[in-house]
Formats: structure tokens, sequence, C-alpha cells
């Protein structure tokens, strides 16, 4: 090859080089104005967070407030039992169970989700828990003798017998 043929390709290897800077520094300078032209539009739409879920009630809920969400009924003692003497709650809930004393004190528990709780002779007594298990009836118990029952409901609102 010449020295001339030389020239020419060190000429085609300059122009390539300079051309890929002229486009790189184009695209550059459109970026900038794309992202200019986005700066000055509106601002994008927030985002919609979606669904709030309230996690889940703890499995004493004993302290502090009873969650809004916490299912409530009330029963009195008369004559040794309990009056209404039958409740039932979806498992997972809260629950709160108020007792009105009859003048003694007694002592209540419900199967495999209260354990024993003093009840207070004169006024109110609130029992906080969550239901928690398998579907399923349980006793309520009133100084260890059954006195009504807590039905414990599947989500569904199934319950084994």
């Amino acid at each position: 090859m010449s020295a001339s043929g030389q020239g020419m390709r060190e000429g085609l290897v300059i122009m390539a080089r300079g051309r890929a800077a002229w486009t790189f520094s184009r695209g550059a300078a459109i970026a900038l104005v794309a992202l200019g032209l986005v700066a000055c539009g509106e601002t994008a739409a927030p985002v919609d967070p979606g669904t709030q879920i309230t996690p889940p009630v703890p499995f004493s809920p004993t302290a502090g407030e009873i969650p809004e969400e916490t299912f409530q009924a009330t029963a009195s003692i008369t004559d040794g039992g309990l009056d209404p003497d039958q409740f039932s709650a979806v498992s997972g809930t809260a629950f709160q169970l108020v007792i009105k004393g009859d003048g003694t004190e007694h002592t209540l528990e419900i199967e495999e989700l209260v354990a024993k709780r003093p009840i207070a002779p004169e006024g109110d007594t609130a029992i906080d828990f969550t239901v928690t298990g398998d579907p399923g009836t349980l006793d309520i118990l009133l100084d260890g003798k059954a006195v009504g029952t807590f039905e414990r409901q599947a989500a569904s609102g199934a319950v084994d017998s």
C-alpha cells in the first residue's frame, strides 16, 4: 500500500471518530431537551397505595386499647350460670366478653381460649382475647362448671361439631 493509501485510511479513522463524538453529543443534547420538557410538564399522578390491610390482632390483647375490629358481647351471672350462655366468633378475630357480677366472686374460663380469670363480684369485668384454633364448640366454665358454649368458626362460617 502506498503512503497516500495509509493517509486515506487514517483520514477515515479520524472521520469515523469525529462522527461518533458528534453523534454522542447530539444524543446528549436531545436527552437534555427531553428532560427539560418533562420537568416543565405536569407532575405524575400520585400512586394509589391500594387497599390498606389491618395487621392481625396480637394473641393476647390485654395491654392498651382494644382494636376497633374487636367483637363485643355481654353476659350476666345469674343463678350460677350465664345469661346469655352462647357466643360465637370467627377464628382470628379479637373478642371482648364483658361479664356483670352477681355479688359473689367467681372465676371464668373458656376452654383453649381463656385461662381462669377472676370475675369481680360487683360491676363489669372485661375479658379480652383473640379467637384462635380450629372450628368447634368450646365450653365456658364458671367456677369449674360448664355454664355455656363458645362457638369458634372458620373464616367461611363453618363449624366442626
